[in-house]
Parts: C-alpha cells; sequence; structure tokens
C-alpha cells in the first residue's frame, strides 16, 4: 500500500552567513499500527511491543549546526571509559559523564563522527548534486539527522561546503503539514512514521539605548523630555520687532512655445525688512525641466527668514519678479516672458497662477523668427516695466507685449513675535519696562484708575 516512495529533491542554498547560525526544527510522528500481523509466539508478546512502541514516538527537537544529540547506543558505549580511545570518544564520555542526556527517538552524527550512511542510493545523489553545484569542493562539513526506530534510520542528510558557501539538504525542507515525509516499519505490526524538517530563522532586535532616558509621567502614559527653555528651541526677534518666514513653492508651468523650460525669480525687500539670515540669496533659479502631458513641473521651494517691524501701520508688500527661459541643445537662448507679484507681508496660505508676458519690440513676425534662428535674450528692467522703481511716470510708450505662458506656485507665510506684554499680570515687572509702548502705558493708567475709583472716593 506505501510501498512507492516519493521522489525526493535535494535542497541547494547559498549563503553569506556563518554556518554557526543555521538552526533546524526536526519532528517525528508516529501513526498508529495500520495492520496487526499474527505472532507465533503469543499473544502476550505482541501486546507488550504494540504498547511499548506507542509509547514516545512524537519528539520536535531544535538542532544547531554540528549539535550532537546521542542515541540508545551510543549513550551505553560511550558511558563506559575502556571504549573511549581516542580523543574525541574521550569528549562524548566526559560530555556523559557531566550532563544529562535523555536518548529518545532522534539523535544525531555530527562531521567528527565519521558516519557514512548505508543507503547508498541516497548517497550517490548527494555526491552528484554536489559535483553538479560545488565543482567537487575540497572541504566540506557533514550533519545526519537520524532516528532510532528499532535500528538507525537516515532521515536528513545535511552538507556544508565552507569555500563556496553552498548548504547542501537532502532531502530538502518540508513542513509537518503539507508535505511530510514517511517511513514505514514493518515489525509484529506495520508502522508509519511522518517527518519533517524545517528551517528556523532567528531575528534579534537590538534596540539603541538613548543618551537620555525619557520619563512617563502622569496616567496618560504620555512620554515627557527633560523642559528646555524657550530661547533654546528658537531666537526670539528684536523688541518691537516681528520675524516672518516666507516659503514659496514653483509648482509647473503650462502654455509656453519652446520645450527646456528654467525659471528665475527674485525678490524685492521693503525699506524697514532685513533678512534675518545675512547669507540668504535674494535670487534663485528652478531646474530646466522638459514638458509632459503639457506642463513643465519644478516642484521647487524657497524659503526667507525675514525681520520687519511690529506695528499696525506697517502694510508693505514682498516684490518677486519672474522669467522664464528656454535653452535648447544648440545652447541658443530664448526669452520666454516674464511677470510679476506682490505678496503682502501678513500671515497667509495662497495659491495661485500668474501669466507671463513677453515684450515684441521687433514686431510680432520678426521677433518670432529671431526667437527660433538665434534666440531672443534680453535684459529687462522689471521694476521698472512694473512701476516699482518709485519713479513719478510710469511708461511703457513702445512696447509690444503678448502673454506668453503660466506658472502655478503657492506660498505661505508664518509670523512670530514677542508675546503681549500687558497679559493680567503673567509677565514679570521687569521685562514691562523693557518693552511698554507709549500707547500701552496711557492704556493701563487709564484702566488702573477705573479700578481704583470703585473702592475710593476721588476728589479732583
Amino acid at each position: 500500500m506505501f510501498s512507492v516512495q516519493k521522489q525526493y529533491k535535494t535542497g541547494v542554498y547559498r549563503t553569506s552567513d556563518p554556518i554557526s547560525n543555521f538552526r533546524c526544527r526536526l519532528t517525528i510522528r508516529k501513526i498508529h499500527s495500520l495492520i496487526d500481523v499474527p505472532v507465533l509466539e503469543g499473544l502476550d508478546q505482541s501486546v507488550v511491543d504494540a504498547v511499548s512502541a506507542e509509547n514516545g514516538t512524537n519528539e520536535t527537537r531544535i538542532i544547531c549546526w554540528q549539535e550532537k544529540i546521542f542515541s540508545h547506543y551510543e549513550k551505553d558505549y560511550y558511558r563506559i571509559r575502556e571504549n573511549c580511545k581516542t580523543d574525541h570518544h574521550k569528549k562524548y564520555y566526559h560530555m556523559l559523564k557531566s550532563e544529562s542526556h535523555i536518548p529518545q527517538l532522534l539523535f544525531t552524527y555530527v562531521d567528527e563522527d565519521n558516519y557514512y550512511p548505508e543507503d547508498q542510493d541516497n548517497r550517490n545523489r548527494m555526491q552528484q548534486q554536489q559535483q553538479q553545484s560545488l565543482g567537487t569542493p575540497t572541504k566540506t562539513q557533514s550533519m545526519y539527522l537520524m532516528a532510532d526506530l528499532g535500528h538507525e534510520v537516515l532521515l536528513f542528510s545535511i552538507i556544508w561546503c565552507p569555500d563556496e558557501g553552498i548548504l547542501t539538504v537532502f532531502p530538502d525542507f518540508n513542513h509537518m503539514t503539507t508535505n511530510p515525509f514517511y517511513h514505514e516499519m514493518r515489525e509484529t505490526n506495520l508502522h508509519m512514521y511522518h517527518y519533517a524538517l524545517e528551517r528556523l530563522v532567528a531575528v534579534k532586535s537590538v534596540l539603541p539605548v538613548p543618551p537620555k532616558p525619557f520619563i512617563l509621567i502622569g496616567t496618560s502614559q504620555a512620554i515627557r523630555s527633560q523642559p528646555v527653555d524657550r530661547k533654546e528651541r528658537f531666537e526670539m526677534p528684536k523688541q518691537l520687532h516681528r520675524n516672518l518666514l516666507f516659503l514659496m513653492e514653483l509648482v509647473c508651468a503650462s502654455d509656453f512655445k519652446y520645450d527646456g523650460i528654467h525659471v528665475r525669480y527674485r525678490y524685492e525687500l521693503p525699506a524697514d525688512v532685513k533678512m534675518v539670515n545675512k547669507d540668504s540669496e535674494l535670487s534663485g533659479s528652478t531646474h530646466a525641466s522638459r514638458q509632459f502631458h503639457g506642463c513643465w513641473h519644478f516642484a521647487h521651494c524657497h524659503e526667507l527668514l525675514l525681520n520687519l517691524p511690529d506695528t499696525q501701520e506697517f502694510q508693505q508688500c514682498l516684490e518677486v519678479y519672474f522669467e522664464a527661459i528656454s535653452i535648447d541643445d544648440w545652447c541658443r537662448e530664448r526669452y520666454l516672458g516674464h511677470s510679476h507679484l506682490s505678496i503682502p507681508l501678513r500671515h497667509q496660505m495662497y495659491e495661485t497662477t500668474i501669466n507671463f508676458v513677453q515684450l515684441t519690440s521687433t514686431g510680432a513676425l520678426a521677433d518670432r523668427m529671431e526667437t527660433y534662428l538665434v534666440g531672443n535674450r534680453r535684459q529687462v528692467d522689471l521694476a521698472s516695466f512694473y512701476g516699482k522703481a518709485r519713479a513719478t511716470i510710469l511708461n511703457r510708450y513702445a512696447n509690444e507685449t503678448m502673454s506668453s505662458g503660466k506658472l502655478q506656485i503657492r506660498f505661505q507665510m508664518l509670523r512670530q513675535h514677542q508675546p503681549r506684554i500687558i497679559n493680567d499680570g503673567y509677565f514679570k515687572t521687569t521685562r514691562k519696562t523693557k518693552n511698554i509702548t507709549l500707547k500701552e502705558l496711557i492704556k493701563s493708567y487709564s484702566t488702573a484708575r477705573e479700578r481704583l475709583e470703585e473702592f475710593v472716593d476721588l476728589n479732583y
């Protein structure tokens, strides 16, 4: 019924990890007697054999590389000192003497045991597979996983080639619940054993120890670190001034006639506005972009940290000038137009699309021919063109323009200021005297006098 064995496959694995990390799980399980065979010596002996065979027939072991597990025969043999002639046998003698070893079904033969399997067919398959995959390696290490089922039964053969880093397993790894291997034992009864070899991957997560451990406080289990002074977190603006962080992103462009576009931009600050970081740039440029689905994508970001007076009357704007330029493979630089955006210096978040205009002072036809043939890079005074040069008259005489394209941008402004001085006596009086204004002083005096009149009858 079960005489036809399945064709086993050999597993060949290449690894760079040390072989000492190899671990596997070997499981063997007995299926109860299938057929009762009559025994001539009597029924009592068959019953005793059946009872003894059912004890200790399910076993699982986790085995490391070159881990020695003794069988019943080896334990009885190596416990006698006269049998241990070599250093290797003496090592086993001391192991059995110092440690407790309880043999069961599973045991192993390691490389030092010089064991050679009696199953020549399996051995020939292993050698053939090694010659094909390893090319007759010079040195190998072997390990054999065995079972004591009345006599020695070879379950798995494992060979390691350290020079090539190749591990050969015959039969290949399997799983007990999906594709177990089986072995028949015909004694007084017909027994069936299922066995499997599974790989184990040990993952050890080592968490770094923080230099300053956190402390859990309260029932909410909130993690709090040590308090840090406000001045150490970020720099506060000076008295009667505010800091303003300006973030701008050039998203994409559209409707231009030439490819290979990049956009240059330049800021102009109001008179009373200064940059906090002296190394900040007031001009910049995007990368060159190729057209994709009718758009030129940039996703270019720029930021400025500005310092401005903290007054209600300050209503000035940040002037931003844009210029679109195309450079082709022949290094012809083409002027594609310019634009302007005036942004009020207040906290806001906005997204818009601005239109570009192009100067065509030589006429539309001549300008297009010049642009196509040699390029038409031009220097334009954008501040004068948009009337931001503080001139009394805006003169655009003899300037012919046309629409050339669009640019999508988004920007955000964040303002940082000193906290209010008069806030129900929250701040110290020493700080009040440093940055209180005359208007706030008169207001606080009037408030104090009104409170005093409620309790005292003042005579003027």
